[in-house]
């Protein structure tokens, strides 16, 4: 409970992060009173979105976080402030808007507005009351459901994305460029219930409409290229379940050139010229390999059309390898998304000799129990294992004794979650001392001699607890005791 002396003060709490397993883990918000107290219950939290500015009604305020025992999430972070009675606080700006006012006290009056494409959902004006409270929630500012884009270049968006799109949705967008150009569709997310919900592509600036596809799913559809001036994208869902939605740029281009090629998701691109006889190059970032299309294409005439000579590569992180180099990443298949189903995948990391394999880890969130990460010291399966990881338990790094290192990543077949970014290196071993045990995440380390025998202990920062008071040592064979101990929240 955050507890203030000042009578006269209320407390003004500012979320910064906010990722709980939606329905499943909440956070409860209250006013005074005792914990738990359903008459004093002021917000319900769970989801992604972060939460509005919330202010108390007295001095006292209470939050109580429940998750079940599946899936861990990132969490949040939130800033508490003891404010004057007189106000209500900043509540912040809606995404894709902007508010006219910028004073917080009493009798105050703050007006919204949206971008063109967006339509408020909410109070356009709130005033701050004597409760200091505001008389309404901030507004959000939803993507129209119908619009005309006249613009050379621009964004479009299923409602209410990136949160889930509503029921009963018949949506239509024109994208309308100049006569004698051409509209070109790059889809950077796509997710829409199978088979009942759908969005369709037509091309309309010609004397005959012709339409490119039914989309649904999860499959992010290819690229399109319009022959015509005028592209019309119909959207449609049902009565029942729904999904995240899609987020679709366009831009616009002449006859004699080729269209944007844009830049892959997890990748770069090389070269901003797009006419005849122009070359782009591609490359996939680090952890990711080209799964399909090519690592270079060139703008050229095909059946009397100006098109790319080959596809744009995709970049996805692999279901497994043997690497070699000496340092690199390690991605759960689907990253930076939720893994997929039914995986089983294997990673050999082999270190030059006379050097081990240290991996850190930067993010690991994976289902409880089910959906887990083994880790062997050695090339193969059956060689030593380090640990079983899973949840959001894992080391701050691990280090080999040898020069290998065995990952094996499996999945069932039902829920998944954020997975995991792994680096690693290639490390020469010392011979009279242990490598570097590094520093738990908010917290501190105490002894700075690495040398055989010699003992590490740590401390946290404020707000967190060790969950392992015990030194490391180093011991006889170069490994530190046991493991980096963490400070959890």
């Amino acid at each position: 409970m955050l507890v203030f002396g000042c009578t006269l003060a209320v407390i003004k709490l500012s979320f910064e992060e906010f990722d709980l397993e939606r329905g499943y883990d909440t956070l409860t918000v209250g006013d005074g009173g005792k914990i738990g107290d359903t008459r004093r219950v002021l917000y319900v939290l769970t989801g992604t979105s972060v939460p509005d500015l919330i202010v108390s009604l007295s001095n006292q305020m209470w939050l109580h976080l429940q998750s079940d025992d599946t899936i861990g999430s990132a969490g949040f972070k939130a800033v508490y402030e003891e404010i004057d009675r007189g106000g209500c606080g900043d509540p912040g700006v809606p995404a894709f808007g902007r508010r006219s006012g910028d004073r917080f006290q009493h009798g105050d009056v703050l007006t919204f507005f949206c971008q063109s494409a967006f339509e408020l959902v909410g109070e356009k004006t709130i005033t701050c009351q004597h409760n200091n409270q505001w008389s309404g929630n901030k507004p959000s500012c939803v993507f129209s459901c119908f619009f005309n884009f006249t613009a050379p270049s621009g964004t479009v968006l299923s409602p209410n994305y990136p949160e889930e799109y509503g029921n009963n949705l018949n949506c239509v967008w024109l994208i309308i460029s100049e006569p004698g150009s051409r509209i070109h569709l790059f889809f950077s997310d796509f997710d829409l219930e199978p088979q009942f919900d759908w969005l369709v592509v037509k091309d309309e600036g010609l004397s005959e409409a012709t339409t490119f596809g039914t989309f649904s799913g999860k499959d992010v559809p290819s690229q399109i290229a319009s022959n015509g001036h005028i592209m019309r994208l119909e959207f449609q869902s049902d009565h029942s379940n729904t999904g995240k939605g899609f987020n679709i740029s366009y831009t616009t281009f002449g006859q004699n050139e080729c269209h944007d090629p844009g830049v892959p998701v997890n990748g770069q691109r090389y070269g901003d010229q797009f006419q005849l006889g122009s070359s782009v190059a591609f490359r996939c970032d680090q952890g990711f390999i080209r799964t399909q299309g090519s690592d270079q294409v060139t703008c050229i005439i095909q059946d009397g059309n100006v098109v790319w000579s080959a596809a744009v590569p995709r970049c996805e992180a692999p279901c497994g390898g043997h690497l070699t180099a000496p340092t690199g990443v390690v991605l759960s298949p689907g990253w930076p998304s939720f893994y997929k189903d039914s995986l089983n995948c294997q990673w050999v990391i082999e270190a030059q000799k006379d050097h081990a394999v240290k991996i850190h880890f930067d993010k690991f969130q994976t289902e409880v129990n089910y959906d887990t990460l083994e880790i062997r010291d050695g090339p193969s399966v059956s060689s030593p294992l380090i640990g079983e990881y899973h949840g959001t338990q894992a080391p701050h790094f691990l280090i080999s004794t040898s020069n290998f290192l065995f990952l094996l990543f499996t999945t069932d077949n039902s829920r998944s979650s954020a997975g995991f970014s792994i680096r690693y290196e290639s490390v020469k071993m010392e011979s009279d001392s242990c490598l570097d045990p590094g520093i738990p995440v908010n917290g501190r380390r105490h002894g700075s001699s690495f040398s055989i025998g010699s003992h590490v202990s740590f401390t946290c920062n404020p707000g967190y607890t060790l969950n392992d008071q015990e030194p490391i040592v180093c011991e006889q064979n170069h490994q530190w005791s046991h493991a980096l101990p963490s400070c959890d929240g």
